[in-house]
C-alpha cells in the first residue's frame, strides 16, 4: 500500500498512557565530544581507533623525539632525521588536531544554536529549537545508549541524537530509561 501512512501504536508500557515528559537543553562542545567518545566504545575497533588516536601515538612521538635528539644517537643522514623529528612532532600534536576538528564539526553540526526542548510522549520524541521543529517516531529509532553524561538515540548507525543528562530533573534520568527500555526495539542478534 504505497502513499498511505498508517497510524502507529503507541509505544508498549509502562510508558502508556497519556504522559509526556520534556526536557530543555543546549548541547555543548562538552556534550558533543562525550556523546563522540560514547559513540566510539560501541564497538572495541573504533574504540581502539580513538583511545590510539590520543594516547599511544602521542606517547610514541615523544618516545620518538626522545630517540632522534639523544646526543650519542646518530642518524644515517639529516633527511631521515628530519623526518623522524617532524613525525614526532605530528603524534604529538595528533590530540590537538582531533580537539579542533571535533570543535569544526560541532560547530558545523550545531548550527541552529540555542536551547532545544524535547517532548517525550507515547507516540513520538518531538523537539523545538530556535529555527527547527522535528517529530521522531519511537520506531525510527534503533537503539540507545547511555553513560555519566548523556543518553545517545541512534536513528542510523552513524546517526544519533543527544540528550545531555545534566538536562534533566531528579527522577528523569531512570524514567528516561525506562522509557527508551520500552519504546526502543532491541537490536535483532547478528
Amino acid at each position: 500500500m504505497r502513499g498511505l501512512s498508517r497510524a502507529l501504536p503507541p509505544c508498549p508500557s509502562p510508558y502508556n498512557s497519556h504522559k509526556t515528559m520534556q526536557i530543555t537543553f543546549t548541547v555543548s562542545l562538552k556534550d558533543y565530544t562525550a556523546a563522540q567518545k560514547l559513540h566510539a566504545k560501541r564497538s572495541e575497533i573504533s574504540f581502539l581507533g580513538y583511545c590510539t588516536a590520543r594516547y599511544f601515538y602521542p606517547f610514541f612521538g615523544v618516545f620518538i623525539l626522545a630517540f632522534e635528539l639523544t646526543p650519542h644517537h646518530s642518524s644515517s643522514s639529516s633527511n631521515s632525521h628530519f623526518l623522524s623529528v617532524a613525525c614526532g612532532v605530528f603524534l604529538i600534536l595528533l590530540p590537538a588536531y582531533i580537539y579542533f576538528a571535533t570543535r569544526r564539526s560541532y560547530v558545523r553540526t550545531m548550527s541552529g544554536g540555542g536551547a532545544c526542548t524535547a517532548e517525550f510522549t507515547p507516540e513520538a520524541i518531538r523537539t523545538v529549537g530556535a529555527h527547527s521543529k522535528s517529530e521522531v517516531q519511537w520506531s525510527a529509532i534503533r537503539n540507545f545508549s547511555e553513560d555519566e553524561r548523556c543518553f545517545l538515540l541512534y536513528l542510523a548507525p552513524g546517526r544519533f541524537l543527544i540528550l545531555p543528562k545534566r538536562a534533566c530533573a531528579s527522577g528523569q534520568i531512570e524514567e528516561l530509561r525506562a522509557l527508551f527500555a520500552s519504546c526502543i526495539p532491541l537490536p535483532s542478534p547478528k
